[in-house]
């Protein structure tokens, strides 16, 4: 178990904490780097808020502090992020009872936030956003080659963006047009057709635009120092897509990676492709994830529904 020596949580620096909160995360749970890293994200966001001298002070950690936190971030408006904090907040204060920091009932201060499966409304863009957003992008330029590579990936194979970073120079079969996408999130490699459209993509950036480099995932950073030539993050992709579209104009709604894995999903839906269909191509094990999109496929809706009624006095 990480712990450093002679020392407790009383005063500890806070990246002290982190760091060893990292450790447990990465060798005792097994967790995936993607999400290690947004589980740290959110105990440095609650810490930082806790505690702004830079120091845990573990007598001060207590149930009411926490519900504070959340009630605080839940004010906001997102469901998911708070959803996602409760729960980095429950495996921070699990890794603390294991080290014999705080009380076993603190977990139980964690409050739970009610996120119903199937009750939201996926954002969904028009086919002519999707096009105005790929042709925004300047394929003059390697940075351009890149950026418009990757939302390719997420519009029209409906990747996940951590499929998208994770795809390698191995996995992509020129001969047989295909392309093996990992599934960082399902765990299951899959093999996908590869439509002419992102393979072009891909091979113009590949031969074009990336940095020399000894990486062998296809997307690299373009920053100047050690960083170039280095794979990016799942992180990195969110504000090109989310840019790109203010850019286009798209600025009513929030637009994501996930946006367009949101988008992929219901236009193949409207065009008569079964669910069952969809599931496989988008890596779901359970049909639920899927039913969805059906809240936004308003052909078939507008089939199925009846008549308002009228009310005679």
């Amino acid at each position: 178990m990480p712990r450093s020596e002679n020392v407790s949580t009383h005063g500890i620096p806070c990246e002290q904490v982190l760091a060893d909160f990292h450790v447990y995360l990465a060798e005792t749970k097994g967790m995936r780097d993607g999400t290690q890293r947004i589980y740290v994200r959110h105990v440095r966001e609650f810490l930082n808020s806790e505690f702004p001298l830079g120091k845990m002070l573990g007598e001060e950690l207590n149930g009411r502090v926490i519900c504070r936190y959340i009630t605080e971030h839940a004010s906001r408006g997102q469901i998911v992020a708070t959803k996602l904090a409760t729960t980095a907040l429950r495996s921070f204060v699990r890794y603390l009872m294991v080290r014999g920091e705080c009380d076993a009932f603190l977990i139980n201060s964690v409050p739970a936030v009610c996120n119903r499966k199937l009750s939201r409304v996926p954002t969904v863009l028009s086919s002519a956003q999707v096009q105005a957003i790929l042709a925004s992008f300047d394929r003059s330029t390697p940075l351009g080659l890149r950026n418009y590579a990757i939302v390719l990936c997420l519009a029209r194979l409906g990747l996940r963006a951590g499929d998208v970073v994770g795809l390698t120079l191995d996995d992509v079969d020129w001969r047989s047009g295909t392309l093996r996408v990992r599934g960082e999130k399902s765990r299951r490699p899959s093999i996908m057709p590869m439509p002419h459209e992102v393979g072009s993509a891909i091979a113009a950036y590949i031969q074009e635009g990336r940095p020399t480099t000894s990486e062998r995932r296809i997307f690299v950073s373009h920053a100047r120092g050690p960083e170039k030539g280095k794979s990016i993050t799942s992180s990195a992709i969110w504000p090109v897509v989310h840019r790109t579209a203010r850019n286009c104009g798209i600025d009513t709604i929030r637009v994501g990676a996930h946006t367009l894995r949101h988008t992929f999903a219901s236009h193949m839906l409207q065009n008569g492709v079964e669910l069952k269909q969809i599931a496989d191509v988008l890596g779901h094990r359970s049909l639920n994830a899927t039913f969805l999109y059906t809240k936004v496929d308003l052909r078939h809706l507008s089939e199925v529904a009846q008549p308002w009624p009228v009310v005679k006095s």
